[in-house]
Order: structure tokens, then C-alpha cells, then sequence
């Protein structure tokens, strides 16, 4: 039996100035279903989640909902009455609840109506509202129920309105990035909550970890139409690849025909051409068709690195703490040149005071941080540079100059903004009037101008969208300099990053050589083992790096396990670039194009040389503590 049809639209049509966001388009969403709403920013995903949820119109069209449809919508940009609580704020999500259980002692019981209510209480287990919000209030670490929304940092306020729109459980829930400012363990609280949803849901967001865990279908909104498809975000992009392609072989078909239909008509005489009426007809339909739209790629400019020496920045025996509050101690670190260190661990650790140490900001409470003479730091910090609303995207960046110096390479102002995807309109737009996607593109080509040989990004993936984060991506990884970021994106992050520093919840710093899969693999591994660590710093463990021992005792390793472990790390190195080959296959936009068979072989190999890798670190970790005497 199909599933019920929540929402329809058909035939939808708005153009907001010259922008075109819904042309002759339809989109329907069934119960049930968990679906990925993506495209390029400004494209019209916030305004088709405003028109679903009635608080905003289309210009034509018609739409239907299910009867008592009940939405939820979080938008991507809110505000909370300052003065109202934490609690009461969520609550206010609740009120149906509220409202059916105050119905519910109203009615007689030997009513039909009395029965009604107490099923979707049963089906809600809303019969104690309150212990309901303790759960979601705690999960989503909420637990200072009485603080006033004024007082709320921008990561909180997000999950005041997350647990707000969750809390009534309504039919359709509209969700725009929900992940965005939080930390990996609260989104995977959602993930869970989400895959065991009853309702609909409609996301969008830039984070892929989470699309694939969550939607079961991916619709793209290009151009003013919608492209659904079934399936994983790797099917997406390569049903993609498939449609573009045939929508390139139509138009070089059609361009075909166009130009020997003209050949004919130039070689024609007049009385055959009045004989032909119906062909020239023909010809002028299938001259007035246009060919596929095509959005360009951001071609992402950071300028060359100019070189690093040897050491470029090192922590010795560093502990540094903030407010009275011990983030770390006797932290042992050493940035090189070409590492790219992601940072992560939950909001409000240490990550971004880290960072701060790093660049000179804050000094250590004890200890030594180095930074060689050589350093240029290009620290693009978590609240962005702030923006000028009233002035225009040219003026923001050109700041009256008409060119700018990338490195070697001097450009236009309009030509760099180009490389971001300001088209002419949007360059003379002023910055109140972009979207929220369009003013993280800007805020991105007005630091990342600056240079640099030390790039420091802290969640450079909010409001991005998964076009232009496949670009950064690619530029940060053929960066020369040093980079380290922080940031939740667990694909990103995998995608980047050489080596992880990660906070964890018992006070340590944990250092991972490799990706995020490697950090987890590693906790795993070590979340295992019966005898818990009580230093700082990470103990020798399978790419855990270990703080350097004061004395170290001599190695217990024999000849031949002294060989191994000098080979192994000479197979990581191979595996690991043999991993990132793959990868970098994958994530090219013509490969399912032109080399889709050869996809499931390449993917099988892929999957056992990461078995291969995590076997290879375990032995290493096995030989590293027996040659140190743990």
C-alpha cells in the first residue's frame, strides 16, 4: 500500500527579482519519508521549507496537504523571545500535547472522541510531557533549564529550537541544517532519533555523514526544478552525472539538426522553402528551446603558501586554562609543514582556545609554544569577519580598490568574486539582501585573500553548500601550508585531514595520525580495554601518538620485530595513499560518467584496504608499547 501524500505542490512558480526559484516545478513529500533537500545556495530550499510550512507564497500553483497536516519547522535563521527560559521555550513545542490532554479529562470516557485522544496519547507516550522534555532537554545537553534565552550562545540557541520542533513529534518535520554548531556526539543523539522517526522529515544540510544515516530519498533543487532520486548521496551524485549526461547528448543533437536545417535553408530556393512551411516551422520550435542550465563550480582561490622551514609551530609541556577552568595540561604538539590537524571534540572543550594559543592570542599557563619566524597565520575564526549589511558584495571585498594580489597573481575584484559565483546582479547586491549560503561564500573569499602559510579554519562548513564543500575540500587538500580546522563534518574531516587532536570528554588530548575513521576506530579500540589511562595525553595505542616520556626505558623489541615495525610504517604510508587514490577517483564529478563499472571493484578494494590499514596500525600499536615497556 502506497504511503499517504502529506504535501503536494504542482505547477510552482516564484521569481524573486531576477532570480527564478521554482519554475513550472512540483515537488510532494509522502509519511514516512526522510527526505535530503540539496542545491546551490540561494537556489530556494529556506523559501520551498517557508511555502510548506505556510509562511511564505508562490506566485502560482496549486497545493494540497493531508488533512490536520501538523508541521514542525526549524528554520535555519530564528530568534527566542529573550526573556523566556530555556524549558519554556521548548515547551512551547509541546503545546499539542498539552492541548490534547486537556481535552482528554474534558470528555466524557464512553466517548468516541475520549478514545481518540487517549491512542495518540498511547501512540505518543505523552502522558508525562514533562519527562519527555527531560530526555530531549538532556540529550541535546540543555541543562540549565532556568537560564533566559538572552544568555544563550549561538550553538545553544540552536538546540533550543532543535528540541522545540522535536517536541511535539508533528507529521512533517522541516528541519534547515540542523547540525550546524553542533558537536559529533549530539548529532549522532538526532541521527538515531530521526532513523526511528514516525513522521516525515525534510532536511537540508551540508553535512553527508549524516544525509546518508538519514534520508531515504535526496531531491535537488536546480534551476527552478526538482530531481529526486533514491539512495545514498554517492547514487545521487552519479544519477546526477547520468542526467547531465543525457540532457548533453539531447542538446548536441538538437544543436545537430539546428545547423542542418540552416545548411538546408541557405541552399534552398524561395519556392521550395513555401512548399516547406511545416519544416521551418519545426525548426523554429526546436530553435527556441533552450539547452540544459549548468551552475559553475566556485573556483576557490588560496593563495600559495610561501614556504615553511622545518619547524613551524611547537607545543612544549603546554597547559593553558580559561575562566578558572583546566582545558589541558602538559600538552606536547608539533605542527610541519603539509600537515592538516583536524581539532575536534563537543562544544565549549577547549577547540577554539587552542587555536588562540596556537596564533598568539592567549598565552600558556606553563610552558612553550614556538612559532617559527617564517609564520604567516590566515586564522578565519568561528564568528567569521563580520559583514557590512548596508554595504554592497563589491564593496565588502574591492574596499575601493579595483584588483587584488593572490600571491604571483593580481585579478579584478569582480573577477575574483566571479570565482565564487557572484554573478553581475549579486556583485552590486548589498549583503542584507544575499542569503545566508551566498554570505558564508563571501565571508570565505574576503579572508581566504589575505594568504598566508598557516591557514586556520574553525567550522568552515556551516552554510555551506555540498558543491562548494567538495571545492574547499580539494583546495585544502593541494594546499602547501600548514592547516588545522575544527570542525563536526565527519566526511570532511576525512576528506582533509592527515592527522586528528582530539578533545575527549575525560580531560585528554588524544593525537591520531590519519582521518576521523581512524579517531574512531582508535577510541573504539581503546574503549575495549579493561584498564583505563589517567594521563593527558593519549597513551601509546594504534595511531594514538604518545606524549614524549621523560625516561625511556629501553626497548623490548627483538631484532625481527624491530624490522616489522620499520616495514609497517612504510605499508601505511603506501596504504594510505593508495586510500586516498580511490578516493580522489570517487570524488571526481565524470567518474561514474565515463568509468561506472568499474565502481563496485574499486569500492570492495577500498573497504579492504581500510580493514588492511586498521590491522596494520593495531600491530604497530602492539609493537610501539612493547618497544617502549608498557
Amino acid at each position: 500500500m502506497a504511503e499517504r501524500v502529506l504535501w503536494t505542490g504542482d505547477h510552482l512558480r516564484l521569481q524573486v527579482g531576477r532570480q527564478v526559484l521554482f519554475d513550472d516545478a512540483s515537488f510532494s513529500i509522502n509519511d514516512g519519508e526522510r527526505v535530503a533537500l540539496v542545491g546551490r545556495n540561494g537556489c530556494g530550499k529556506s523559501t520551498l521549507m517557508k511555502v510548506i510550512a505556510g509562511l511564505d507564497t508562490v506566485s502560482s500553483g496549486e497545493i494540497t496537504s493531508a488533512r490536520n497536516l501538523r508541521i514542525s519547522y526549524m528554520p535555519q535563521d530564528f530568534t527566542l523571545v529573550p526573556e523566556t527560559t530555556v524549558r519554556a521555550a521548548v515547551r512551547e513545542g509541546a503545546a499539542y500535547f498539552d492541548a490534547i490532554m486537556k481535552e482528554f479529562h474534558r470528555l466524557p470516557a464512553d466517548s468516541p472522541e475520549h478514545e481518540r485522544l487517549e491512542s495518540l496519547l498511547n501512540l505518543h507516550d505523552a502522558w508525562d510531557v514533562d519527562r519527555k522534555l527531560d530526555v530531549v532537554l538532556e540529550k541535546l545537553h540543555l541543562e540549565e533549564h532556568d537560564k533566559p534565552c538572552s544568555r544563550l550562545s549561538g550553538g545553544e540557541r540552536r538546540r533550543v529550537m532543535l528540541a522545540r520542533s522535536i517536541a511535539a513529534e508533528p507529521d512533517l518535520l522541516l528541519l534547515d541544517e540542523p547540525t550546524n554548531h553542533l558537536d559529533v556526539e549530539m548529532i549522532a543523539w538526532i541521527e538515531n532519533y530521526l532513523a526511528d522517526y514516525r513522521g516525515a522529515c525534510l532536511f537540508v544540510t551540508h553535512d553527508r555523514f549524516f544525509l546518508d544515516r538519514i534520508a531515504t530519498r535526496i531531491a535537488e533543487l536546480d534551476h527552478g526544478h526538482f530531481f529526486s532520486c533514491a539512495g545514498s548521496y554517492a547514487d545521487f551524485l552519479a544519477a546526477k552525472e547520468e542526467r547531465e549526461y543525457r540532457e548533453d547528448v539531447m542538446e548536441q543533437k538538437r544543436k545537430s539538426f539546428l545547423r542542418m536545417e540552416i545548411e538546408w535553408v541557405r541552399r534552398s530556393p524561395k519556392a521550395r522553402l513555401r512548399r516547406n512551411l511545416g519544416r521551418i516551422r519545426h525548426y523554429e520550435e526546436i530553435a527556441a528551446q533552450s539547452g540544459p542550465e549548468r551552475t559553475g563550480s566556485v573556483d576557490l582561490v588560496i593563495p600559495k603558501a610561501a614556504r615553511l622551514g622545518n619547524r613551524v609551530v611547537e607545543l612544549k609541556n603546554v597547559s593553558l586554562s580559561v575562566g578558572g577552568k583546566m582545558l589541558f595540561r602538559d600538552l606536547d604538539y608539533e605542527f610541519t609543514q603539509g600537515m592538516r590537524v583536524g581539532i575536534i571534540g563537543a562544544n565549549g572543550i577547549g577547540k577554539t582556545s587552542l587555536l588562540r594559543l596556537v596564533t598568539g592570542e592567549l598565552a600558556p599557563d606553563a610552558g612553550e609554544v614556538f612559532t617559527a619566524p617564517t609564520v604567516e597565520f590566515n586564522y578565519v575564526d568561528q564568528n567569521r569577519i563580520a559583514l557590512n549589511p548596508e554595504k554592497t558584495v563589491l564593496e565588502e571585498i574591492s574596499e575601493g580598490r579595483e584588483s587584488i594580489s593572490l600571491g604571483e597573481e593580481r585579478i579584478t575584484v569582480r573577477g575574483y568574486l566571479r570565482r565564487f559565483l557572484f554573478e553581475d546582479d549579486r556583485i552590486n547586491t548589498q549583503v542584507e539582501r544575499i542569503s545566508g549560503g551566498e554570505k558564508a561564500r563571501l565571508t570565505l573569499a574576503k579572508i581566504l585573500r589575505g594568504g598566508g602559510n598557516f591557514l586556520i579554519l574553525d567550522e568552515p562548513t556551516n552554510d555551506l553548500d555540498l558543491s562548494t564543500l567538495r571545492i574547499l575540500e580539494e583546495a585544502l587538500r593541494s594546499y602547501g601550508g600548514c592547516l588545522a580546522v575544527v570542525s563536526h563534518d565527519r566526511y570532511f574531516l576525512n576528506r582533509v585531514c592527515t592527522h586528528i587532536l582530539a578533545f575527549e570528554p575525560d580531560g585528554r588530548l588524544v593525537q591520531i595520525i590519519g582521518d576521523y575513521d581512524s579517531y574512531f576506530a582508535d577510541k573504539a579500540r581503546r574503549g575495549a580495554e579493561t584498564s583505563p589511562q589517567s594521563t593527558m595525553n593519549a597513551a601509546p595505542s594504534p595511531k594514538t601518538i604518545p606524549a614524549k616520556p621523560k625516561n625511556t626505558p629501553k626497548s623490548g623489541l627483538t631484532y625481527k620485530e624491530s624490522r616489522e615495525l620499520e616495514a609497517l610504517e612504510q605499508t601505511i604510508a603506501e596504504i594510505e595513499r593508495k586510500i586516498e587514490d580511490i578516493e580522489t577517483l570517487f570524488s571526481d564529478p565524470g567518474f561514474y560518467r565515463t568509468r561506472a563499472a568499474e565502481a563496485a571493484p574499486l569500492q570492495k578494494e577500498l573497504e579492504s584496504l581500510k580493514t588492511g590499514l586498521d590491522n596494520a596500525y593495531a600491530r604497530w600499536g602492539e609493537l610501539e608499547d612493547k618497544k617502549s615497556g608498557a
